[in-house]
């Protein structure tokens, strides 16, 4: 029993499929057990609904900015030191949430969306160095997996700290779980290897772009001469637009159109907890083809978020509009960045890539920009009828993917 402990020890600690799960399980946890009450906290605190889009507003140009100067970073301290300092940054977020100073909380939402981009660039340095192409079929569902149970959890987790111990609680917890992630990454004890032009990159979302420490400015000429590099843009775009407005607003809104914190927080983990089944979308999205995939999911989607903003005066009726959306939606994740990858030349996937994940920066960038004007003179539910627009509209766009893929 000793012996299949020790290796099971041992298989927990290497840096490998496991390890990528926990990081990016605790990760998903840190964030999402105050997905619910940060929103909610900020609105009460700040005294609007548009002030919220603000402060994520701010967080995110800052992501911007670290996301453009994190390869450097990571160069001249390394990926550990850079790590702990993103966990610095989010347990620094946390203390100025606690705080509930207004300033001190548009400061937390940027220390927040900075220690996100440094993670990301982090990790993602981590599976590129220590996840062989081959290994990446047990891998990501894996990833997929630790990153729903956390999703899953941490929201309705989050209102329950709340309810029962106090306000600080959520944020405490989400400190504790960062403190457990760097703790972690450090006891991997895996030294840093030097990338070169030459190294395999596992084609998975975030990785190809730390490959060569480029601008990605330059090659924005190059990507929009290339129909379907843009097609694959706008398709995860609109992706990452929904799964963002969705974890934002959605408490707000519950509570607003009186569903209440414990509903909003049931609805973000129930929500979340469809990536769960992401490994079984794949298959189906193999099966079927992305154009029949992408078509029907985003018009689902537009479907159910219509009808979250027309019946915001029926709350359950619009609740269940809300998870009609995010069923359709957690299908469409299932083919991942497939289209990017399928449409990139290889000759060109470091260069491509790094304009092309800007597609999540500039997602968070549009919603709270969006957001921060409509929601200054309209009501909370006017999020899903922008939604559902954008949802339709990438269902007409989807009629282009090709039909073979």
């Amino acid at each position: 029993m000793l012996g299949i402990s020790v290796i099971g020890l041992e298989r927990l600690r290497a840096p490998g499929a496991f390890a990528v799960a926990i990081l990016f399980g605790l990760e998903a946890l840190s964030r999402g057990v105050v997905a619910t009450v940060l929103p909610l906290h900020t609105v009460e605190l700040l005294g609007s609904d548009e002030a919220l889009s603000a402060s994520v507003f701010t967080g995110a140009v800052f992501s911007v900015f670290l996301i453009m100067t994190a390869p450097m970073i990571a160069r001249r301290i390394g990926r550990a030191r850079m790590a702990t300092l993103a966990a610095a940054l989010a347990i620094g977020a946390v203390a100025l949430f606690i705080a509930a100073i207004p300033a001190g909380q548009v400061i937390g939402f940027m220390c927040r969306a900075g220690a996100v981009a440094l993670l990301s660039v982090a990790f993602n340095l981590f599976i590129m160095e220590h996840i062989k192409r081959t290994d990446l079929g047990r891998s990501e569902p894996l990833r997929m997996l630790a990153i729903g149970i956390g999703w899953a959890a941490g929201p309705i987790l989050g209102v329950g700290l709340d309810a029962w111990i106090g306000r600080d609680a959520p944020y405490l917890a989400s400190a504790a779980a960062m403190v457990t992630l760097i703790g972690f990454f450090w006891s991997l004890r895996v030294a840093p290897k030097v990338v070169t032009a030459d190294a395999e990159v596992p084609k998975i979302v975030g990785a190809a772009e730390m490959r060569k420490f480029a601008n990605p400015f330059r090659f924005l000429r190059d990507f929009a001469r290339q129909p379907r590099l843009v097609l694959a843009w706008v398709n995860s775009f609109g992706r990452a637009f929904f799964w963002l407005t969705f974890l934002i607003y959605t408490p707000v809104y519950a509570v607003q159109v009186g569903l209440g914190k414990t509903m909003g927080g049931a609805i973000l983990s129930a929500g979340t907890a469809m990536m769960l089944a992401m490994p079984l979308w794949g298959w189906v999205a193999r099966k079927v083809g992305i154009r029949l995939v992408a078509t029907v999911t985003f018009t689902g989607a537009a479907i159910g978020t219509f009808g979250a903003w027309w019946f915001a005066g029926t709350p359950w009726l619009g609740a269940a509009g809300i998870m009609v959306a995010t069923s359709f939606m957690a299908v469409n994740d299932g083919y991942g960045n497939a289209l990017f990858f399928r449409a990139c030349r290889p000759l060109q996937r470091d260069s491509m890539a790094s304009v092309f994940t800007t597609y999540r920066d500039m997602s968070e960038l549009t919603q709270a920009l969006v957001f921060s004007v409509l929601l200054s003179f309209l009501p909370i539910e006017t999020v899903y009828l922008v939604l559902a627009v954008a949802m339709g509209l990438l269902a007409l766009l989807s009629r282009r993917i090709h039909p073979r893929l």
